[in-house]
């Protein structure tokens, strides 16, 4: 389930979805990010994980977080931090190109709701109301934010029963949806970013429009990074269905500068929006990302 590396604990996608218990591999995710975080600036408010040092001698006993001591068998202080509560909005891509799964099995939409799952964890733990909203055409899921006791719950089994299918949905469903609560907060947006258009990336600019704080999470599929087919490939487009044929050798070159050239216009055209870009590889541990995804908001 867990690996160890520079003496922390990084939850294994795979391992975890071996599970198959959502409520217990988020939290599962989520322990292992509270069990190694340095002292470090506040992440930005809503989702700002709690900040620990060790404790040190002289330290008042008040501040010693007895439940971490109960799982790490080790003292740390809990560092002050901003008396803040949003509502975070989690949005997940759950359109069909998100079922594409790499070597080892794991699609990029499981790996997004491992991701949403550990997200309401913690957004639960630091009392902020959270949300979901799942994104397609052909069906738009919402739980608006709410701090309710039963909202995980309710969160957690509207992911496990969903499905990835058909395109992103036109502006205004996204819109209607997510507008309805009108307070503003943190939207995330986790997504492979597959688009037909500009409709994503036009999607979290507008909301960045409305004056939330938008964060998009780029899915990667290890397979799209590293491109490892050889010889001749039929590859088919997951949202309308199209094939095409190609001398995978022949053509690796040009996708991986294409690639990285469409990311490129992809960072740009949101961080000229004060939209916080982070790619993520599907086989990267859980936790770890978390760390990574939530730090560079405390630069902002």
């Amino acid at each position: 389930m867990s690996a160890t590396v520079g003496g922390y604990r990084f939850a294994d996608p795979q391992a975890l979805a071996v599970l198959r218990d959502l409520a217990l591999a988020a939290r599962t995710v989520v322990d292992g990010l509270m069990l190694g975080v340095h002292t470090s600036h506040r992440v930005g408010a809503g989702l700002e994980f709690s900040q620990f040092r060790s404790y040190q001698p002289g330290d008042d006993l008040r501040r010693v977080d007895w439940k971490l001591y109960g799982r790490s068998d080790r003292f740390f202080i809990r560092e002050a931090e901003a008396e803040t509560s949003i509502a975070v909005r989690i949005v997940v891509d759950a359109t069909a190109s998100m079922g594409q799964a790499a070597a080892d099995g794991l699609s990029t939409f499981d790996y997004a709701r491992f991701l949403a799952a550990a997200l309401a964890v913690l957004a639960q733990r630091q009392g902020d109301a959270f949300g979901l909203y799942a994104l397609s055409d052909r069906a738009v899921e919402v739980l608006q934010p709410r701090r309710e006791h039963q909202q995980l719950h309710r969160l957690l089994h509207t992911l496990e029963r969903l499905e990835p299918a058909g395109a992103w949905p036109e502006w205004a469903r996204v819109e209607a949806a997510i507008s309805a609560d009108p307070h503003r907060g943190l939207v995330v947006i986790l997504s492979d970013l597959h688009e037909r258009g500009d409709e994503i990336r036009r999607a979290a600019q507008r909301l960045a429009a409305n004056r939330h704080d938008v964060l998009v999470v780029h899915l990667e599929n290890p397979d799209e990074v590293e491109f490892p087919w050889r010889g001749s490939v039929t590859f088919e487009e997951w949202e309308s269905g199209q094939r095409m044929n190609l001398d995978a050798g022949a053509a690796r070159e040009r996708y991986l500068a294409h690639r990285a050239d469409t990311a490129r216009s992809f960072r740009r055209a949101l961080e000229d929006r004060r939209i916080t870009y982070q790619p993520v590889r599907t086989d990267e541990p859980l936790d770890q990302v978390l760390r990574r995804v939530l730090s560079p908001r405390s630069q902002r």
